[in-house]
């Protein structure tokens, strides 16, 4: 939208262009060419109306074009009819107009945001084009391949000449034995004891009583124990001269044929008058054959014992190893047996026994574990012999088949192939020296080190000079087969 910015200058103007005054109408006003009536008809437009809002560039370049007072004053000094006060009155306006034109002043700053961004993306692209541009260097270094072997020999057993010395397992176990045997003592011993009746005689006019357990002596100095009470009745006092009498049963104190008697060897007085003595024999202690042990019978045993042990060693020895192993020779250790005996020295028994324990100990290994072990340690020992910046191809390790070289000892070779590699040092050493040079030099300085099979290099850009780049930075150094 566009509104009259009012004044006297822009109504004369208006009344010109309408064609109001006699002058428009038939002065020079209507001779004017069509390109100088366009013209005309811009500056009276625009100098008579003003943008209310929205900002239109063109018709203000336009404005500042016309509305200049130089412009002005050329425009109307070819028009016919306008007075000195119409154009004083005209460039009035105008300048009231070009006071009100709006300012531009966030459009001013995002132009020169965008015209500042373009600068340093234009500045950025043109520093890696000259990055790129620097000349750089590959150089591919093939190394050189050495085959290398060892021999390494192992044994289970720390000795002279063994190198390495393969893991074992120790083993322990209990044996346990018995044996018995007849007892080869032999005696004689008494056996029961002699029995029989003596007879009491009481001259006495009252009974007498005999308690049991009374004890009667011989005249072979055995005594002899009445076993029940017994009461000798009293003798007859009437004439009869009868004498009480009663038989007092009797067992010997001693054992065996000792206490047998004849008759009347049991006979004497007793303290209360009793006479006694024994009318028939007195029979029934023996003699029997006793078996017993003798210290012979106990070493007998532990001998037994312990052969039956002996010989039960190595098959619960292998009974307890795991599957693949084997015992080490010469390594089975065994503690002393420990022997028990069921009877001792001169006990009576008709048999003899003992019981036997042995705990045995030894070292076992299986063979395969331990030729494979073998070679690991043969790699190591390899690795180890090997210069750390030298690199052992692993897929050309091989081993040899072991060798037995006797009682638990064996030899294996390991052989590989090395790639020699230049270490860093060495390689950034080089890398300085090689900065400038032509590429001649610098292959034939390469091919110097040590470990260098053969060597290319690759420059860029391809169009570069045969000369290596003057920073060290901008060479680089890789490896192939």
């Amino acid at each position: 939208m566009w509104r009259p910015t009012g004044g006297v200058g822009g109504e004369q103007v208006e009344q010109m262009r309408r064609g109001c005054t006699p002058a428009a109408a038939h002065g020079s006003l209507g001779s004017m060419s069509g390109e100088a009536t366009r013209h005309f008809d811009q500056t009276a437009d625009l100098a008579t109306y003003a943008p209310t809002s929205h900002v239109v560039r063109r018709p203000q370049q336009l404005l500042r074009r016309i509305a200049s007072p130089r412009a002005q004053g050329e425009r109307q000094q070819h028009l016919p009819g306008v007075t000195q006060e119409d154009r004083a009155s005209t460039q009035v306006d105008v300048r009231l107009s070009r006071r009100r034109r709006p300012r531009f002043n966030g459009s001013r700053r995002a132009f020169w945001l965008v015209v500042a961004t373009s600068l340093v993306l234009a500045a950025i692209a043109a520093l890696a084009g000259a990055v790129v541009a620097l000349p750089s260097a590959t150089i591919r270094i093939a190394p050189v391949i050495e085959e290398r072997s060892l021999v390494l020999t192992y044994g289970i057993i720390a000795g002279d000449g063994v190198d390495w010395v393969a893991p074992t397992r120790a083993v322990s176990v209990v044996v346990q034995a018995e044996a018995e045997l007849p007892a080869s003592g032999e005696k004689q011993v008494p056996e029961g004891f002699a029995s029989g009746k003596v007879r009491a005689v009481n001259a006495a006019i009252e009974s007498v009583r005999i308690p049991a357990g009374t004890e009667l002596v011989g005249t072979n100095g055995i005594r002899y124990r009445i076993t029940t009470d017994v009461t000798v009745p009293a003798a007859d006092p009437f004439g009869s001269q009868a004498f009480g009498v009663a038989d007092l049963p009797v067992v010997a104190t001693t054992p065996g044929p000792d206490g047998n008697a004849a008759v009347g060897v049991v006979s004497g007085q007793l303290g209360t008058g009793l006479l006694y003595r024994n009318v028939e024999p007195i029979s029934g202690g023996t003699m029997r054959t006793v078996h017993f042990v003798t210290e012979e019978d106990l070493a007998r045993l532990r001998a037994a014992v312990e052969q039956s042990l002996a010989r039960q060693v190595p098959e619960e020895l292998h009974a307890a190893l795991q599957e693949g192993e084997v015992l080490v020779d010469g390594t089975i250790q065994s503690a002393p047996p420990v022997v028990e005996f069921s009877h001792q020295v001169n006990a009576e028994t008709e048999r003899v026994s003992a019981r036997g324990s042995m705990r045995v100990s030894a070292f076992a290994y299986n063979p395969a574990t331990v030729h494979q072990a073998a070679q690991e340690e043969a790699a190591r020992r390899l690795a180890q012999a090997t210069s750390p910046d030298d690199v052992i191809l692993g897929n050309t390790l091989t081993f040899g088949e072991p060798e037995s070289l006797g009682s638990n000892r064996w030899r294996v070779r390991a052989t590989a192939k090395i790639r020699i590699v230049p270490s860093e040092r060495e390689l950034e050493t080089v890398r300085n020296e090689l900065t400038g040079k032509s590429v001649e030099d610098a292959i034939a300085r390469i091919r110097a080190i040590p470990g260098v099979a053969a060597v290319s290099i690759e420059l860029r850009p391809s169009w570069w000079p045969s000369r290596m780049p003057d920073r060290s930075s901008r060479i680089e150094v890789v490896f192939r087969e």
